[in-house]
């Protein structure tokens, strides 16, 4: 029944005339690229058509993919190994138009798979509670904010799609391994949990700060299994690790052209920025005193508009490019705390929010652009309007979550499946945080709400889990109290 209410949930929002989308803002390009994928020719051959911003681009040529080279298929996000799988089956089928529409179809079947089998096997043996986790399921990840990015060549999707599968791999093995005790068929879930591993790691390159987290998941997985027999040697163990470290690190250096411009984001459109001091802070980068001309620019304007720091020019890549640095990044927001703080307290502004400006619907059904969207969005117009968008709303949240998990894992030492699911909420609610900060720091103000896409996705697990566990306890006491005839 669940899965039956998803999917109707999930064709109503996007499938239902007219179907919507989520125009492009630039970044289709390098998903593109190393996807065998152009603009049809009648679109490249029409005046009137617009690409960018406005209306959604759905209808895409496939060009002939086995001239990509082996390499640019391995080096490409793994929303490009989605694309090509589908390209190959229409390929097959005779059509050599992509549609976006066949991309979300294939996200709905892998996002309400996962998170069937992560409710499946969470085993909630209290109705009620269970009924409880089924309804909110379906009114917070099925929010029409959410999935409207499925028709669509953004990394958004393939990265929440492939976060609740790596949660549902991981709900899988726990059951199996603590609950069955069924020390012999564990072969399968452990390459469950590597693969989508390394689909999550590839989605988008924001997603790398995972990495620390999933290798230590992994390490963990390996330590705690290590006695079952040669099916786990290390060296098998090695090779996969290193292909999940690999992957993503490769990933965003092939990407090098984006990461100049969110540095040039960083530091004049984020550390500069209304900066009553910009000289001193660039001295304090070991930057260029003069570069202040430029404070409060983003990477995206004409030429014009600069006065001498042109993004990409060969005086940036001399005196800022070959000069800045993650580390240095870092370690100014160290010395300056305060600076931080208030970059948190912007980020907190922005967050809450999943729904873009970007137009939703083509352009054959409203000569206006229409960014507007309404379709089952209930959960996200109550998160964005309701919830404080505050620093310290949030920092209240997850201290009384954090504790309240401590509490109950402290309580749970001879209970493995507890202490287990709770680590892997634990290892989630940690990716969410370290993706909380890098849209400022990594960025500035540019774009700031479309990447705390994962930290939005991310916060409403927390949320789920934490209402339903406090349901299953009022059930408890209501269950106590109860008056047997």
């Amino acid at each position: 029944l669940f899965c039956l209410l998803a999917i109707l949930i999930a064709i109503y929002i996007l499938f239902s005339f007219p179907r919507p989308g989520v125009a492009d803002q630039g970044d289709f390009d390098r998903v593109m690229n190393l996807s065998g994928l152009e603009l049809r020719v009648e679109d490249k051959n029409n005046p009137d058509f617009v690409r960018f911003l406005d209306y959604p681009v759905t209808d895409y040529k496939i060009t002939a993919i086995d001239k990509l080279s082996f390499a640019d298929r391995l080096s490409a996000t793994s929303l490009s190994y989605l694309i090509n799988l589908i390209s190959w089956l229409c390929l097959a089928l005779g059509q050599d138009t992509f549609k976006t529409s066949y991309l979300a179809f294939a996200y709905i079947i892998i996002y309400i798979l996962a998170l069937s089998v992560t409710i499946k096997f969470l085993n909630i043996k209290n109705q009620p509670t269970l009924i409880f986790l089924l309804l909110l399921s379906l009114f917070v990840f099925l929010d029409g904010n959410y999935l409207v990015w499925f028709n669509s060549l953004y990394g958004e999707p393939m990265m929440i799609t492939t976060l609740m599968l790596y949660i549902a791999a991981w709900v899988y093995y726990i059951y199996h391994r603590f609950e069955l005790h069924a020390t012999h068929k564990l072969k399968i879930h452990f390459l469950l949990i590597f693969i989508a591993a390394f689909f999550f790691l590839g989605s988008k390159m924001q997603v790398i700060s995972a990495l620390p987290i999933i290798m230590v998941m992994l390490i963990g997985l390996y330590w705690e299994n290590k006695v079952l027999g040669p099916v786990y040697r290390g060296w098998l163990f090695g090779l996969l690790l290193a292909v999940i470290v690999i992957y993503p690190v490769g990933l965003n250096q092939i990407n090098k052209e984006i990461s100049l411009d969110t540095q040039y984001n960083s530091v004049f459109y984020g550390i500069l920025k209304d900066s009553p001091h910009p000289v001193q802070d660039l001295l304090d980068m070991e930057l260029s005193p003069d570069m202040a001309v430029e404070a409060g620019k983003h990477a995206y304007l004409t030429k014009e508009e600069y006065v001498r720091y042109v993004p990409h020019s060969d005086i940036t890549q001399a005196d800022f490019y070959s000069q800045i640095s993650n580390l240095k990044l870092i370690k100014y927001y160290i010395t300056h705390p305060a600076r931080f703080i208030n970059g948190m307290a912007y980020t907190a502004r922005q967050s809450f929010v999943t729904a873009t400006f970007l137009g939703k619907y083509p352009r054959s059904y409203s000569q206006t652009p229409i960014r507007e969207f309404e379709r089952f969005t209930y959960w996200s117009s109550l998160k964005e309007h309701l919830l404080p968008q505050s620093l310290r709303f949030l920092i209240i949240i997850y201290t009384l979550v954090l504790a309240a998990s401590l509490i109950l894992f402290a309580k749970s030492r001879a209970d493995q499946v507890i202490k287990s699911r709770i680590k892997l909420f634990w290892a989630i609610m940690f990716i969410g945080w370290l993706q909380f900060p890098m849209p400022y720091v990594g960025n500035g103000e540019a774009d700031t709400a479309k990447q705390l896409f994962l930290f939005n996705f991310i916060f409403d697990i927390v949320l789920v889990v934490s209402v339903t566990w406090c349901f299953s306890k009022l059930i408890d006491k209501v269950n106590q109290f109860e008056i047997v005839p």
